[in-house]
């Protein structure tokens, strides 16, 4: 089997999905665990000597996820591995204090700030390696393969059958696979489409949103927001840094400069999009986006290390917040392609 360099690798259009909930699944492992240990007094499992660290459980769950995804082409046996992974990997990195100090050290000062960093490093990583191009036609052509994978046995809905052929749309229309594939969807059954309560709860907000922002004040109150979620971002961070830290050090008045520092930074980058909203909500929403990533990636690893999980709260907020613009940033988007098609005369295709 010939090794291909990265960039030539196919990637799965359900990646950010699944990377989505790996995170999410991490994050909720490793809190999980604080709050239950804190809650039960730190117990230990074992006896004379014996303690069975819950790292040992993170990659027993981790090894199980492997076994899935080795095992299993189902999708969404695929999701349920990429949870469980995630699990694991909460569990593990939960101990990384024991193994940076000398004393085995579980209660470690920085130790959060390191595991939001790693959680950090890993995502960038992610995105590097998957990046945001367009897919390739043989990119297309595979990924709506691998959807159609377990259709024979289950059948298609229809949101799942417009998806693969979106992506068969992308695909070379000469090659002969290609037109092979379109027939082979063409053959496979029709299921009901079922919407389950994530769906069902998206759709109500996107009729919310648009609702909302047809009205002519629309603008002026999402900018009112915005600015006073920056400004209590600022100050929230502008008066934690004034308090004498306690057991002050140069390295704890550092991370109290740099989460200034870098809040300022955020702050800029949406006054930026601010400025924008005017023209494009969409160039407004990004640059949005950009501060609140700034916050998340930058001024919550220093957080984390001068109040430990004292930052969770903001954290919380900001994620909310960043799920929400991404939300409303499609349907934007989605918005113009139809104006886009009802201009030209041609329905608007759906993202």
């Amino acid at each position: 089997m010939t090794i291909r360099p990265l960039r030539l690798l196919t990637r799965n259009i359900e990646a950010p999905l699944l990377f989505e909930t790996f995170f999410v699944s991490a994050v909720a492992s490793f809190l999980g665990i604080r709050w239950f240990l804190a809650a039960t007094g730190y117990p230990k499992i074992g006896s004379s000597g014996i303690h069975i660290a819950h790292m040992l459980w993170g990659g027993l769950l981790l090894l199980l996820a492997v076994l899935l995804l080795v095992g299993f082409l189902d999708r969404a046996m695929g999701q349920v591995a990429t949870a469980i992974a995630g699990l694991g990997f909460g569990a593990f990195i939960d101990e990384i204090g024991k193994f940076v100090t000398s004393d085995n050290d579980y209660f470690y000062r920085p130790s959060i700030a390191l595991i939001y960093g790693v959680f950090v490093l890993v995502f960038l990583v992610s995105r590097i390696v998957v990046g945001q191009r367009r897919l390739s036609s043989d990119e297309a052509l595979a990924n709506a393969l691998s959807l159609m994978s377990g259709a024979p046995v289950r059948g298609l809905e229809p949101d799942d059958r417009l998806r693969i052929a979106e992506l068969l749309a992308v695909a070379d229309q000469a090659d002969p696979r290609t037109r092979a594939a379109t027939r082979y969807l063409a053959a496979i059954p029709a299921v009901p489409d079922h919407n389950n309560i994530v769906e069902v709860i998206k759709g109500r907000l996107a009729a919310v949103y648009t609702r909302v922002m047809t009205y002519s004040w629309a603008d002026e109150a999402l900018i009112a927001i915005v600015v006073g979620y920056t400004v209590l971002a600022v100050a929230g961070v502008t008066f934690v840094a004034s308090l004498p830290p306690v057991g002050a050090s140069a390295v704890l008045a550092g991370a109290f400069t740099a989460q200034v520092g870098s809040t300022l930074a955020g702050a800029l980058l949406v006054a930026l999009g601010v400025v924008s909203l005017r023209r494009s909500r969409v160039t407004a929403y990004h640059w949005f986006q950009r501060g609140l990533l700034v916050w998340i990636l930058i001024t919550q690893v220093f957080v984390f290390y001068s109040s430990q999980l004292g930052g969770l709260g903001g954290l919380a907020i900001d994620l909310m917040a960043y799920g929400s613009l991404r939300y409303a940033i499609r349907l934007e988007r989605a918005a113009e392609r139809a104006k886009a098609g009802a201009h030209v005369g041609n329905p608007p295709d759906d993202e």
